[in-house]
């Protein structure tokens, strides 16, 4: 028994040191530090890029370079190559998607080279795009989504543009357009919303405006008119000389009728204008045609978008005819009448004393006006039309203009 304790007792102390250097050895701790003084201690050779004998330089034409200054930009390229990869594709491991999609960030090298669905990730990590890719671009079916996961865009995509059928959302969600987009404009056909979810205008479109053959609707989705469209707004222009019947009939919103000897006044309060009609005394046919065409807007449509100044409107139709005072007319006195009835602020003189009887519901006869009224006048002329805006003395800005043929304005 003594021998065999001596005996185990010996084992036991050389198994002892082994057992310990293996703990030790094999703790991460250790492992992490061995590792990292192997790389320092790699790098610090590798960097070490002075020279000490000739065979250690490359011979480039007549430049000497260190060869291990080469080998070390050679490999740290090749690091940061290899970092940069990984980074940028977090698809690398399939096993993160079960539906078998992977997921690019949309910076990464590899999504020029994917083709078919995928999933891109934003700049702050949230899905920004799911749907088809080729070509380095999105083409195809696809969602698009803002940083709060709400669906910008879902439709037809090419070159990473909406292209074809596709619909569009306001950025909290709810439905703007629904129709054909061309490089991301409203093109072709569709259907524009409000953003209280009713439907605004269906019809045509260009250049992300309405543009041909169009409806408006009121908030309560009725078809208030039907007509064509022009740089984003009603083609006002195309009333003049038409039948008051034409105009009556493309027009469904609420309307009142003003006549004064012979003059006749009809307000379309949904399409904030007014016509001025007249009869041609030496026509058989006696229906009113339209004189004149009052919008009540402070701004006029361009290819570019809105313009409020005189500055503008002489570089888009030329330096002005007229400037100068005017006594206003019927149209003129009831549609100041309107815009300081719904102003918080005074409109031109304030409103115009005017008489009149309410024969109808939509109709009124109006017996007197204050035939002395002033307005001042900017009028243009450009391509047969007369623009006429109505404004105050030294004012750069108008508060509301209307058009009318130049052959008509020879008439009076």
């Amino acid at each position: 028994m003594n021998l065999f304790r001596i005996l185990l007792q010996s084992a036991k102390a050389k198994i002892t040191p082994i057992i310990t250097k293996v703990r030790l050895y094999t703790k991460p701790s250790f492992l992490l530090t061995r590792a990292t003084e192997l790389i320092k201690t790699f790098f610090t050779k590798t960097l070490n890029v002075k020279p000490r004998h000739k065979d250690d330089y490359y011979s480039i034409g007549r430049w000497l370079v260190s060869r291990k200054l080469a080998f070390a930009v050679v490999l740290v390229i090749g690091v940061l190559s290899v970092a940069f990869l990984i980074n940028s594709w977090s698809g690398l491991f399939p096993g993160r998607n079960t539906d078998g999609i992977k997921t690019y960030k949309y910076n990464s090298i590899l999504l020029k080279f994917a083709k078919g669905p995928v999933r891109i990730k934003g700049k702050s990590g949230y899905l920004a795009y799911e749907g088809e890719v080729s070509k380095g671009s999105c083409n195809g079916p696809g969602t698009l989504m803002n940083p709060s996961g709400i669906v910008v865009y879902q439709g037809n995509f090419a070159k990473s543009m909406y292209e074809n059928t596709g619909t569009q959302y306001y950025p909290d969600g709810t439905l703007f357009y629904q129709g054909t987009f061309h490089e991301n404009l409203h093109s072709g056909t569709g259907k524009l919303y409000r953003q209280n979810g009713s439907l605004e205008y269906e019809g045509e479109f260009a250049l992300d405006m309405k543009e041909g053959q169009g409806t408006l609707f009121d908030m309560g989705h009725n078809a208030v008119f039907t007509g064509q469209f022009s740089l984003d707004d009603i083609k006002y222009s195309d009333f003049i000389d038409k039948k008051a019947s034409e105009v009556a009939g493309a027009y469904n919103g609420t309307r009142t009728i003003y006549e004064s000897y012979g003059e006749r006044a009809r307000y379309m309060a949904d399409i904030d204008a007014m016509t001025l009609e007249y009869f041609d005394e030496e026509s058989i046919d006696s229906e009113a045609s339209v004189e004149a065409v009052y919008v009540l807007k402070n701004s006029f449509p361009t290819a570019t978008g809105r313009i409020t100044t005189f500055e503008e409107l002489s570089r888009l139709l030329g330096q002005p005819i007229y400037v100068g005072s005017s006594y206003a007319s019927l149209p003129e006195i009831l549609c100041v009448n309107k815009l300081n009835a719904n102003s918080d602020k005074i409109v031109l003189n304030g409103p115009a004393d005017i008489d009149m009887s309410s024969l109808f519901t939509e109709y009124c006869e109006v017996t007197n006006y204050d035939m002395s009224y002033e307005v001042y006048l900017h009028t243009y002329h450009k391509d047969g039309i007369l623009y006429t805006f109505v404004t105050d003395p030294g004012v750069n800005t108008f508060y509301f203009y209307f058009i009318m043929a130049e052959n008509l304005a020879d008439i009076e």
